[in-house]
C-alpha cells in the first residue's frame, strides 16, 4: 500500500510539474511575441524550449528578455525632467534623438581628451581628489590589481573626509574583485552598489544585461568618462604599454546630464527611490556642446544602434570607426557596405588579434564583405587596441563605452558621448587617423569550409562574446 501512495504521489507531482511548465511555456511565449525582435530569433527560442524544455526554459529566463519595462519608463522620465516641451528641430539628427526621449545638446567646457594611459590616469585621479561634496564611480571592471586598489584607498580617504561616496560595480564585470577589498570603503561611510550580480532575484534584470558604462563624477560638476576600465592595462602606462584606449573629462552643465544617468542606475542596482543631491554646475560657455547618447535595456528603443545607422547612411565624404570588436549586425553592416559601394570612405580600425578569440574569428566574414565592397580595414599590430569612437564627415563624432558588436549595440547597458563642436570632432579625427597610421591594411583570403563552419557556429552565440 506505502508503495501504491508514493507512486500516486508522484504521478501528481509529475503532473503537477508538466501543467505548470506548460503554463509557464505559455506566459514566456507570450510575452516573446510581445517583444520587438527578430523573428528568427524567436522562432529559435521557441524551438529550444519546445526540444529541451528543461535547458531551454531557465536559460530564456536567463539570457532570453533585453529590455526592462520599468526602467524605460524611468529613464525617460529622467531625461525629460529639464526639458520642457520643445519644437522638433530642423537637424534629423537632433529631431530622431529627440523623438527618443533623449536629453537635447548641452554646454560642456575644459574637454580633454586624454593622450594616452598615463594622461588618463592622472585625469581620473584629479577627479576622485577634486571632489569636495560627492564621488560617483560607475565602472564594469574594478581589477584586484595595484592600480584598482589604490583607487580604492582614494575612495576610502575621500569618504572618510565627509565627501558621499557611491561605487558601482558590474556584476558580472567585477565579479573576481574580493568583497573583503570593499570593506574598508564601507566602513568609511562610502557606499557599494551591484548592478545585477551573477547570482540575484530574476525581476531585478537578465544576468546578460551588464553595465559597461565607466564614469567617475566630482560634485556634478567634473566628469571622466570614456572606455577604460579602473585596471593596470587600462590605466598604467608603466605596467602595461600593449593597451591603447580612449578617454575624456569635461566641466560644465553636461555634466548634470552624466549625474542623472549615474543616479538612475544607482537607484535601480541600490534599490533606492530618492536621488541625493547633487550641486549645480554652471557653464563658462566656452563653445563646446556634447549630447549624452544612452543606449541598452532602459531605453525604448535601440538609440546607439539606429543612430549609427542614420549617419552612416547620410555619410557624404567619409566615416572613421575604431572599436576592439567588430560583429555589428546585419542592418548596421549593410549601411556600411553601401556606403562604400557608392564612394564614401569607410575605414575601420581593429585590434590585429583582440583578448577575445572567438569575437575574433566572428568578425571576419563582416570584414571580407566590407573589404569586397570597397571599405578599408586596419588592423593595429602587436597591442590590444580597446578605444571606441566613431567620426562621420568631420560635423559629427561619438566616443564611449560602447563596441561596434551586437553585445554593445543590443544588450548591455552603454553610454557614447555625441561631439559638435569642430575642435573636439577633430581631435578625435586626428586620434583616429594616428592610431590608422601605426596600423596595416587588412587583405582578406578566402577561408576554408572548416574556417566558415566555424564563423558560422560561433555568429550563433554572438549576442553573448
Amino acid at each position: 500500500m506505502d508503495d501504491w501512495q508514493n507512486v500516486v504521489k508522484w504521478s501528481i507531482a509529475a503532473h503537477l510539474l508538466l501543467v505548470g511548465g506548460g503554463l509557464l511555456m505559455l506566459v514566456l511565449v507570450a510575452g516573446m511575441l510581445r517583444q520587438r525582435r527578430n523573428p528568427a530569433t524567436s522562432a529559435a527560442w521557441l524551438m529550444f524550449m519546445l526540444v529541451l524544455p528543461y535547458i531551454g526554459v531557465p536559460l530564456y529566463l536567463l539570457f532570453g528578455t533585453r529590455k526592462l519595462a520599468g526602467l524605460k519608463q524611468r529613464k525617460a522620465h529622467l531625461f525629460m525632467a529639464d526639458s520642457a516641451p520643445r519644437e522638433p528641430p530642423s537637424d534629423p539628427v537632433q529631431r530622431y534623438l529627440q523623438s527618443m526621449h533623449v536629453p537635447p545638446p548641452v554646454a560642456a567646457d575644459a574637454i580633454r581628451f586624454h593622450a594616452g594611459a598615463g594622461e588618463a590616469r592622472r585625469a581620473l585621479l584629479d577627479v576622485l581628489h577634486g571632489a569636495h561634496q560627492s564621488l560617483d564611480v560607475c565602472v564594469f571592471i574594478l581589477a584586484n590589481d595595484a592600480f584598482g586598489r589604490e583607487v580604492l584607498a582614494i575612495l576610502s580617504e575621500r569618504a572618510r573626509d565627509g565627501v558621499q561616496v557611491r561605487l558601482l560595480l558590474d556584476g558580472f564585470g567585477s565579479f573576481l574583485l574580493p568583497k573583503w577589498r570593499l570593506r574598508a570603503l564601507l566602513q568609511a561611510g562610502g557606499r557599494v552598489a551591484w548592478f545585477i550580480p551573477v547570482l540575484h532575484r530574476p525581476w531585478r534584470g537578465r544576468t546578460n544585461m551588464r553595465n559597461h558604462r565607466k564614469l567617475a563624477i566630482a560634485d556634478g560638476r567634473w566628469v571622466w568618462a570614456g572606455g577604460r576600465n579602473i585596471a593596470a592595462d587600462y590605466l598604467d602606462a608603466e605596467a602595461n604599454t600593449h593597451w591603447h584606449d580612449l578617454s575624456f573629462d569635461l566641466q560644465g552643465a553636461a555634466v548634470l546630464h552624466y549625474w542623472r544617468l549615474f543616479d538612475a542606475d544607482w537607484r535601480f542596482a541600490a534599490h533606492e527611490e530618492a536621488p541625493a543631491p547633487v550641486s549645480s554646475s554652471v557653464s563658462s560657455a566656452t563653445g563646446s556642446h556634447v549630447q549624452l547618447i544612452p543606449s541598452g535595456p532602459d531605453m525604448v528603443g535601440d538609440v546607439l544602434h539606429e543612430l549609427l545607422v542614420m549617419l552612416v547612411a547620410g555619410a557624404r565624404e567619409r566615416i572613421q570607426m575604431v572599436s576592439p570588436y567588430y560583429v555589428p549586425g546585419e542592418v548596421l553592416q549593410t549601411v556600411l557596405a553601401v556606403a562604400a559601394r557608392r564612394g564614401i570612405a569607410v575605414d575601420l580600425i581593429l585590434p590585429a588579434n583582440s583578448n577575445h578569440w572567438l569575437a575574433d574569428l566572428a568578425r571576419n566574414r563582416y570584414l571580407r564583405q566590407l573589404v569586397e565592397a570597397g571599405a578599408s580595414v586596419w588592423l593595429f599590430p602587436d597591442a590590444m587596441l580597446h578605444a571606441k569612437a566613431v567620426v562621420i564627415d568631420g560635423r559629427y563624432a561619438l566616443a564611449g563605452s560602447a563596441n561596434l558588436d551586437l553585445r554593445s549595440l543590443f544588450l548591455n547597458f552603454e553610454l557614447m558621448t555625441l561631439f559638435y563642436t569642430p575642435t573636439d570632432i577633430g581631435r578625435l579625427s586626428h586620434s583616429i587617423e594616428a592610431l590608422r597610421g601605426k596600423a596595416v591594411l587588412w587583405k582578406p583570403r578566402r577561408p576554408g569550409v572548416v574556417r566558415e563552419t566555424l564563423e558560422g557556429l560561433v555568429l550563433l552565440t554572438a549576442y553573448q562574446l
